[in-house]
């Protein structure tokens, strides 16, 4: 994210915050002056026209604003923060654990995954999840920036224009319970039981990943 975007992504959610509050104050205002009226002169149809028009209508106008404002300012955190993972992963060749993420930032590793876990599903079409079953290692690779190195190019900051979709969502949660079935194989490797009974259980929880990796791919393609 550039300069000039962070400046004008965060003026639009000043304005929204600061509109959203000045209509909030209006609206509060016509409020109080309608139920003077209605305790002096009593309820009457000019009133609650008044009360609908200046009272009410600024009022939901004014939490819808800062509400978006609100919304928008997570929204900026979630992509400052992508730039941040992105430069680390040009950093990394383009392939980043969760334990690069957690040195770096003086995260635990818990935080680093869930971090890399939620950009991979804002931006499913660069980060992808990647499992090494033999060392157990859990990594992300981003292809534009790998692309990016082996063509000898400096790193790219993103454009601001993206945003996070309902699909992401959905992508959240298939990653997240593709990570969790990969730890629990990984724990139940370390158990001591028969060979036959190890096989049989991990060929299971392969499969189950597996699964889980192919409707990541369905929802990409969405």
């Amino acid at each position: 994210m550039k300069f000039l975007e962070k400046v004008t992504e965060g003026a639009g959610i000043a304005l929204n915050y600061m509109a959203g509050v000045a209509s909030l104050w209006f609206g509060a205002v016509c409020t109080l002056i309608a139920f003077v009226i209605w305790s002096v002169a009593g309820v009457g149809l000019p009133s609650i026209f008044f009360f609908a028009i200046f009272g009410i209508a600024p009022l939901g106008g004014g939490v819808w604003l800062v509400q978006r404002g609100r919304i928008q300012r997570q929204l900026l955190k979630v992509k400052l923060q992508k730039e941040m993972v992105r430069k680390l992963a040009f950093r990394h060749q383009g392939r980043l654990k969760p334990a690069d993420l957690a040195r770096e930032q003086d995260w635990t590793e818990e935080r680093a995954l869930e971090t890399l876990k939620n950009l991979a599903a804002e931006d499913p079409e660069r980060i992808e999840l990647q499992l090494n079953y033999d060392s157990g290692d859990i990594y992300f690779e981003f292809s534009d920036i790998i692309r990016a190195i082996e063509q000898r190019e400096a790193y790219q900051a993103l454009p601001i224009s993206e945003t996070l979709e309902r699909k992401a969502i959905d992508i959240a949660l298939t990653l997240g319970k593709t990570i969790d079935t990969f730890q629990e194989y990984l724990a139940y490797t370390r158990q001591t039981a028969s060979q036959r009974q190890t096989q049989k259980k991990e060929e299971l929880y392969r499969t189950k990943i597996e699964r889980f990796l192919r409707e990541v791919d369905e929802l990409k393609q969405q």
